[in-house]
């Protein structure tokens, strides 16, 4: 997600019923007559120049003569329609993210594209105003998390697979027939048949993340469609991209970042020297499976103090903050830890239900619990600070059925127009070598790469990326040469 979803400050109410109530009783549509659509653009409440504005698409889109649901727009016209090149489509990552609500909050990174295009975001299908996913009764917390999400023994592994199956099982009864249609391919058509929509021949695109990995699903459907696309360290995990359990996967490296650039600081809690630092933050986070922080809303325990860390390193514009956090739980209180990895499981601006529904419905992948935990007890080893956490993350779809015909890719799609690819050297969410092995399958694609240690780079602070995209999208200029773009200055952080 782009800067842990932009720091969303904007709630969305979600109303807890069946949500097959939401859409059972609609005229049948043809897709001819879905992409003759056009949006009815009104202000959005609370802004004073964006659009917003809703369109249906097909529930199924092996079926567009049957059921349709909604999917929320937003939109801010090109300051110079006289220059308008058209419109430019945004996801800012996930699965789960709101797209209308991410963009009200924060339009500034994109004035310079908007003086050219139409701005154009919108809620993926289940999440935000686009028929939401809730699974859960009165916004009560997930059951897994009143549970060990890191076991160690076989007590406390029935535990947590029984509070996934419960929480599997509320998704089916509240997503009926919506549920399996959650799927990286359906929001791929959604996109096509939104270019329709919005009256274009060819999609102009901006993803970032999971996004980036949207728009690589696009064009492997739709490869004579795609225009302008920029993918912004996107995820080969969109769209069931491969997920084999394997320990030697986790890393601490983003972490080891933070505590080589720490250690440097007046202000960090954990020393002078990486080695100590890296220690003394591997016994924080281990200790608390033992012995856990009282905190306001929970308990921080070694899983969430590892998703504390993990969730700050997104941007180093965050490191501040992990400094402070660490130095107080330290000292004793977790608060700051435990929040930031409950803006994880809960940030405005995201629904867990939807991206976790996306995420398995994307992929056959079940492995079996007692296989996590051999692989988490390697991890730990390999990667003591997270490691554990992250393998865990693989239990996920424990108790999900497996839905037929999720996509991956066979032979790379034949591109006929130039795709421009972003990734960051240090990047601790999407590895660099997943971003040049997706680059890889894209013929004709361009790489730009950057050396830093944030998730995503255009419009996060270097020079060089914001020239190079704006340059690419605005005026079609495709470098010759993969571009290497260098570390941005390091002020004070």
């Amino acid at each position: 997600m782009i800067r842990r979803v932009l720091r969303v400050a904007l709630l969305i109410a979600i109303v807890a019923v069946p949500l097959w109530w939401g859409y059972g009783l609609l005229n049948p549509q043809t897709d001819r007559a879905l992409r003759a659509q056009r949006p009815a653009w009104t202000r959005c409440p609370g802004s004073l120049d964006m659009e917003c504005a809703s369109v249906k698409v097909p529930l199924d889109h092996h079926a567009p003569e049957e059921d349709t649901i909604d999917l929320a727009l937003a939109r801010l016209p090109a300051r110079h329609p006289d220059q308008r090149i058209g419109s430019l489509v945004l996801n800012f990552g996930g699965p789960g993210v709101s797209g209308v609500s991410t963009f009200l909050a924060d339009p500034e990174p994109f004035n310079t594209l908007r003086s050219r295009y139409d701005i154009v975001t919108f809620d993926p299908r289940g999440v935000g105003k686009s028929t939401p996913l809730n699974c859960r009764s009165n916004g009560r917390p997930p059951p897994y998390l009143a549970v060990d999400q890191t076991p160690d023994t076989p007590p406390e592994l029935a535990a947590l697979v029984k509070a996934r199956n419960e929480y599997a099982a509320a998704c089916v009864r509240q997503g009926g027939a919506l549920l399996p249609n959650l799927t990286t391919e359906a929001t791929a058509r959604d996109l096509d048949l939104l270019r329709s929509v919005l009256g274009e021949n060819r999609l102009s695109f901006l993803g970032y993340s999971y996004g980036g990995g949207l728009g690589a699903d696009y064009a492997q459907l739709y490869p004579g469609r795609v225009g302008r696309m920029v993918l912004d360290a996107p995820s080969a995990s969109a769209g069931g991209g491969p997920t084999d359990l394997d320990a030697g996967y986790a890393s601490d490296e983003g972490i080891k970042a933070f505590v080589v650039d720490c250690v440097k600081r007046k202000d960090c809690p954990l020393g002078r020297d990486v080695d100590l630092a890296l220690d003394h933050l591997k016994d924080l986070v281990q200790n608390r499976d033992g012995l856990p922080i009282e905190v306001t809303g929970g308990t921080l325990g070694d899983a969430l103090a590892a998703q504390g860390v993990f969730e700050s390193l997104y941007s180093t514009d965050f490191w501040p903050d992990l400094r402070r956090a660490l130095a107080d739980a330290l000292d004793g209180d977790g608060q700051a830890l435990y929040d930031a990895a409950m803006e994880y499981e809960e940030p405005a601006g995201y629904s867990r239900d939807a991206a976790t529904a996306i995420s398995c419905n994307d992929t056959s992948s079940r492995p079996e619990p007692e296989n996590i935990m051999e692989q988490a007890r390697i991890a730990r080893e390999n990667a003591p600070i997270s490691g554990s956490w992250q393998i865990w993350g693989s239990i996920q779809c424990q108790g999900w059925d497996t839905v037929a015909g999720s996509m991956w890719w066979g032979d790379p799609p034949p591109q006929l127009t130039p795709i421009m690819i972003v990734g960051t050297v240090g990047d601790p969410v999407v590895p660099y070598e997943d971003v040049k092995n997706l680059r890889s399958t894209l013929s004709g694609s361009v790489m730009v790469t950057l050396q830093g240690n944030s998730h995503t780079a255009y419009r996060a602070g270097d020079r060089c990326v914001n020239d190079t995209v704006e340059a690419f999208l605005l005026d079609g200029v495709v470098p010759g040469a993969d571009v290497e773009c260098p570390a941005a200055g390091t002020g004070e952080r």
